[in-house]
């Protein structure tokens, strides 16, 4: 009967699922072998609490098992065990077995329903089921079993130690086997027993600190600023390396951003005197106007409101660039010198003063193998029509 007990485990660890039926084994029964085996029920704990490494089925719900077998060439009555075994223990049977007869090339299907296990039972279990050749009532020949792991679990007991019964656990979706899900060094139980903080949240507040070493340094895991200081407990702790239990702490903080406030306003404000004074500078000495009382172009240090942000100077388009050079050489230039002096191609300069030139902003004209591009008035003589009175000449020339 070990040998059946250690079929029916072998069902249990291929699907568990309650009240849906799924193939454990996945393949069709060879001649005289266990196909398919499933076990349904309100005894499988199923979801995410089950986790993906183990098997569980509660001990005080019932399972139902379904096995499929086909038939060997030496038999046509069988019999199918279910039982389950341990490494301690011998195997024992859970049920009784399951006569079967079985036409030649045919296959059987084997149902047991409302399967319980013994009050004693709890833990690592093998679930068996055996497939058995009859040559006559009392012969048997083992022609095939399966054996899947179980865990056998109570509603009370505690599977991996964390402090939450398996019942709290399965309720709230928590793993079975795993003690901190989270890995923020504080097991579950405590989490939810103690300090109110979620076994699936390892920085619970959101203030940037494992609620395991928020504990460490006592500060709350359930509150992201412990001493109310209005800094989160993470930036104390990852920034500023300061106390986060402790609301003196921004006393010297506050005095420090005040005084390095200071100095950037203060240092601003003389960047700025130095930059305007060094500008009036270099317009006296470019011939810029002076200073109306006869100084010397240099404003006087004098208290200053506190400037306003100026909107920033639109950026230059080509068309201003271009103008601004003729204007720097006499309102005339060759098209191949503004090439040199805005580095651009010389496709590039080409199709915008064609551009230029269609929009009246400029005037291009070719003379010999140069183009001649002027703002208006400023054209070379060639460039004037015969019928064009020449500009008169200044009295003093």
């Amino acid at each position: 009967m070990s040998d059946r007990a250690r079929v029916m485990v072998g069902v249990l660890c291929l699907v568990v699922l309650v009240g849906t039926g799924l193939p454990v084994g996945g393949q069709s029964a060879s001649a005289g072998g266990i196909g398919d085996v499933s076990v349904t029920g309100s005894g499988v704990v199923t979801g995410s609490a089950a986790g993906n490494d183990s098997n569980y089925v509660w001990q005080d719900d019932p399972i139902d098992v379904s096995a499929t077998f086909q038939d060997s060439p030496e038999f046509t009555n069988y019999r199918v065990c279910l039982g389950y075994e341990r490494a301690d223990a011998p195997p024992q049977e859970l049920v009784d077995c399951d006569r079967k007869p079985l036409s030649p090339e045919t296959n059987g299907t084997s149902e047991f329903t409302n399967v319980t296990w013994p009050s004693n039972v709890t833990g690592e279990q093998g679930l068996v089921v055996e497939l058995q050749g009859l040559s006559n009532q009392y012969n048997t020949t083992l022609l095939d079993r399966k054996t899947v792991p179980v865990t056998v679990i109570t509603r009370t007991g505690d599977v991996d130690a964390d402090g939450l019964s398996n019942q709290q656990e399965v309720e709230q979706g928590y793993n079975l086997s795993n003690p901190d899900m989270d890995s923020d060094g504080l097991n579950d139980g405590p989490e939810v027993n103690r300090y109110g903080t979620n076994p699936q949240n390892p920085d619970t507040d959101g203030d940037g600190v494992r609620d395991g070493e928020e504990l460490e340094v006592g500060s709350d895991p359930s509150a992201t600023d412990t001493d109310g200081d209005w800094l989160s407990d993470g930036t104390e702790l990852n920034l500023l390396r300061t106390n986060p239990t402790s609301g003196l702490t921004p006393i010297w903080l506050v005095g420090l951003v005040v005084l390095v406030g200071g100095l950037i306003v203060v240092g601003g404000t003389r960047f700025r005197r130095w930059w305007r004074d060094r500008d009036g500078r270099a317009a006296v000495e470019n011939g810029g106007p002076s200073d109306p009382d006869g100084g010397d172009g240099v404003a006087p240090d004098e208290p200053e409101p506190e400037p306003t942000p100026e909107p920033a100077p639109e950026p230059l388009t080509d068309e201003d660039r271009v103008q601004g050079l003729l204007r720097e050489h006499g309102g005339r230039m060759k098209q191949t010198r503004i090439v040199e002096e805005t580095d651009w191609s010389k496709a590039k300069v080409s199709r915008l003063l064609s551009s230029m030139n269609d929009e009246g902003t400029v005037e291009k004209l070719s003379i010999g193998r140069e183009n001649i591009v002027s703002l208006d008035g400023h054209g070379p003589e060639a460039a004037r029509s015969p019928h064009e009175e020449p500009p008169e000449e200044n009295a003093s020339d």
